[in-house]
């Protein structure tokens, strides 16, 4: 059994892994311990502690499935919950991993054409099953629920050959017992105290002063990377304080720049992928005014739901929703233009242009949120799997007008290339990747946390 942080354990057998506790960047602990990966994780009764979500299930999956090739190998992923639970985190898993149906997002009030584009987009990149006719996996054809009340038992590995089955007891909200043949392992996954990242946090003082337009870096990587933290930006557009999504541990970055969460004048949320928002984090008395469209506030909703254990009716009380229409003309916020755009991305994504004129100056930002390669939006629309006035809008969107451009680097599957932007002259950070091999033209360069970037340099 090793000790991973407050709350969280791990059990190694040689039938499989299995991971007590999920609190947030739980990946990034084990492999900065360099500890073998878990197949099955065992979620407490109560899904959030100290600010932060303990239901952070998304990049063991992730890893389960691409890295370890679980599906390949014809497996499952195992998680062990109460009754209750285990259909929130269902639900929790289909909106983030999947994405949203076509008609949950006409519902919830995305328009019809935009809906229908949008599905098309995270149908192509969404995990296909080869024995169901080529169809979109679906949540329990990944994943094996397992529901334990206190008292029950649950055999999470069968014997094979001389090895003895693995069993799971409940013996409270927090307790847990592995049974292996003739030895018992006691669990207790209660969190007395605050959970910490993997890596140091390197901010300054964050300076909301007004004359000014900047953008501090929060995190700069992925889910998957120990040393860096993930995607976040604060923008401070002539003292008006943007928060551009919210990683794991906010409320540690904001300790750090002494910033007062109540100082936050705007939350921007791109879309619902764990290293984007931990869903606890980004709770705040007042609640934050949000920004953000009507498919990526569903699927928020159905998480929140999952992690508070309510409806989604009574989820909504955690956020003050502003809905952003594609279709409608930019937005004004705190005096500034934001035009908001869908990136394509394996779900809804959002990404901005910000123009604002600051102390005479006019400075135009671009943040392309997460965001697919030009070569892989050029597969994309040779097999159909985008329409063509998407392409055409996707692949137009820089003009060389902008002072500032933050750009998904990110690779795979699912992210950008930083190569296809070495011939343009517009000063680039890149993100959303802990390392980029080549040397970078001058007015280019893959941004730091902490670091803080004017738009009117």
């Amino acid at each position: 059994m090793h000790a991973l942080t407050e709350g969280a354990n791990l059990f190694c057998s040689p039938q499989g892994n299995i991971l007590f506790g999920c609190p947030p960047e739980i990946l990034k602990r084990i492999l900065s311990l360099h500890l073998p990966m878990p197949d099955t994780v065992v979620i407490p009764e109560k899904l959030f502690h100290h600010h932060s979500s303990q239901a952070s299930l998304e990049f063991p999956l992730y890893h389960f499935l691409f890295v370890q090739r679980g599906l390949e190998r014809k497996r499952r992923y195992q998680v062990v919950a109460n009754p209750k639970q285990c259909q929130g985190i269902s639900e929790l898993l289909r909106v983030t991993v999947v994405g949203p149906m076509e008609a949950e997002m006409v519902k919830a009030g995305t328009p019809k054409k935009r809906a229908a584009e949008i599905f098309q987009e995270t149908y192509y990149m969404c995990l296909k099953n080869p024995d169901n006719g080529g169809k979109a996996f679906e949540i329990p054809e990944m994943i094996n629920f397992f529901p334990l009340d206190p008292g029950q038992r649950c055999e999470v590995y069968p014997a094979q050959d001389k090895m003895p089955a693995v069993f799971i007891e409940r013996t409270g909200e927090a307790g847990f017992r592995v049974l292996y043949g003739e030895e018992a392992y006691e669990v207790d996954m209660t969190v007395v105290k605050e959970q910490t990242p993997s890596y140091t946090l390197k901010h300054q003082r964050f300076n909301k002063d007004a004359g000014r337009f900047t953008i501090t870096v929060l995190g700069r990587s992925n889910g998957f990377d120990p040393n860096d933290p993930a995607n976040g930006y604060l923008l401070n557009i002539d003292g008006h304080v943007v928060l551009w999504d919210c990683p794991a541990y906010m409320h540690q970055h904001l300790k750090k720049m002494r910033l007062d969460p109540k100082k936050i004048d705007t939350f921007i949320l791109s879309h619902v992928h764990e290293d984007h928002i931990d869903v606890a984090e980004s709770l705040r008395d007042p609640p934050f005014e949000l920004y953000t469209t009507p498919e990526i506030y569903f699927s928020l909703l159905v998480k929140l739901s999952a992690v508070f254990g309510c409806s989604m009716e009574e989820a909504k009380r955690f956020h003050n929703y502003h809905p952003i229409d594609i279709t409608q003309p930019p937005m004004t916020i705190g005096g500034a233009k934001f035009s908001f755009f869908h990136g394509v991305h394996a779900i809804p994504s959002l990404g901005v242009r910000v123009e604002a004129e600051v102390g005479g100056k006019k400075g135009l930002l671009h943040i392309s949120g997460d965001h697919l390669s030009n070569a892989s939006l050029d597969a994309m629309k040779e097999a159909k799997g985008i329409a063509p006035a998407r392409y055409k809008e996707v692949t137009g969107l820089l003009t060389g007008e902008e002072d500032l451009v933050l750009m998904d680097a990110g690779g795979g599957a699912i992210h950008g290339d930083y190569r296809d932007y070495l011939g343009f002259e517009t000063r680039i950070g890149f993100m959303h990747t802990g390392l980029i091999q080549d040397e970078l033209p001058e007015q280019m360069e893959l941004v730091e946390s902490g670091q803080v970037l004017d738009v009117l340099e």
